[in-house]
C-alpha cells in the first residue's frame, strides 16, 4: 500500500562529513538517498518541463484567434487548427507527466520505531511510501557491486539489498539504497551495527556479490530474488 508523509527535519550541522551525500540524519534516525551516476540538473530540468508543458498546452488556444484568409480555406483552416491544437495539447501533457516523474530514490532508517521505508520524493517534497520492512525481518545486509573489469580496489557502481525472511528458502531481497562502492561500505556497517543494537546484540549477516552478466549471486553461489 502506497503511503504519503511530509520529508523529515534534517540536522545539516550533525551530518557526517564523511558521507556528506548519502546519509542525512534526521529526529528519528536517517535517509540514505541514491547517488547513480545522473546529472545533477535532472530537478531542474523536470521543473522546466513541467513549465514548458503548461505553456505549451496554454498556447494552443492562441491558435483559435487566427481569423480566416482567402488564401486558406475555411474548412482547412479548421482542420490545422484542430491539429495544432491536439499537438500542443498532446506535447504539452507529455512535457508535463514527465515533469512530475518520481524524483530521488530515498530510505528511511526509523530507528525509534525500527522500520526501513523505501520511497521516494515527490514534486511536492513528500516522501512515497513503496516498502516498509520491519527491522526484525532483516535476515542480513547484501552488498552487491559491478564486476569492473582491469580496475582494482572500490570504484564500480553497487547497491545495498535488505535479505528477508519469507519461509525455507530465505532467498528475497529488497534494494535500499544505490551509489559507489566506496560509499556504500560505511553506510553497510552503520546498518549492520543499527540492526544489531536493535536486537539486543545479536549480530546480523553480512554478504557480497558481484553482479555478472545482469545477475548477481550471494555468498553461498545462490541467486537472490528481488522483490
Amino acid at each position: 500500500m502506497t503511503m504519503v508523509s511530509p520529508l523529515p527535519y534534517i540536522d545539516a550541522a550533525n551530518v557526517n562529513s564523511a558521507q556528506p551525500v548519502l546519509l542525512s540524519p534526521a529526529k528519528w534516525g536517517y535517509s540514505l538517498v541514491d547517488q547513480l551516476d545522473e546529472e545533477a540538473s535532472g530537478p531542474l530540468l523536470r521543473k522546466f518541463c513541467r513549465f514548458f508543458g503548461i505553456t505549451l498546452a496554454l498556447s494552443s488556444a492562441g491558435l483559435w484567434t487566427v481569423s480566416h484568409t482567402a488564401v486558406v480555406p475555411d474548412l482547412v483552416l479548421l482542420v490545422m487548427k484542430l491539429g495544432l491544437t491536439c499537438f500542443f495539447v498532446g506535447l504539452g501533457g507529455l512535457l508535463f507527466m514527465f515533469g512530475r516523474c518520481r524524483g530521488d530514490a530515498v530510505t528511511q532508517v526509523d530507528l525509534f520505531k525500527r522500520y526501513f521505508r523505501r520511497g521516494y520524493v515527490t514534486s511536492k517534497n513528500e516522501f512515497e511510501v513503496d516498502e516498509a520492512v520491519p527491522f526484525e525481518d532483516v535476515t542480513g545486509v547484501l552488498l552487491v557491486a559491478e564486476d569492473v573489469q582491469g580496475l582494482g580496489g572500490d570504484c564500480g557502481q553497487a547497491s545495498l539489498y535488505l535479505r528477508l525472511e519469507d519461509g525455507a528458502d530465505n532467498m528475497t531481497a529488497i534494494e535500499i539504497l544505490s551509489g559507489s562502492e566506496e560509499q556504500l561500505r560505511p553506510i553497510r556497517a552503520r546498518l549492520l551495527r543499527d540492526l544489531k543494537n536493535a536486537r539486543g546484540g545479536l549480530p546480523v549477516p553480512s554478504f557480497e556479490s558481484r553482479r555478472t552478466g545482469g545477475k548477481f549471486l550471494g555468498a553461498d553461489g545462490v541467486a537472490l530474488r528481488v522483490a
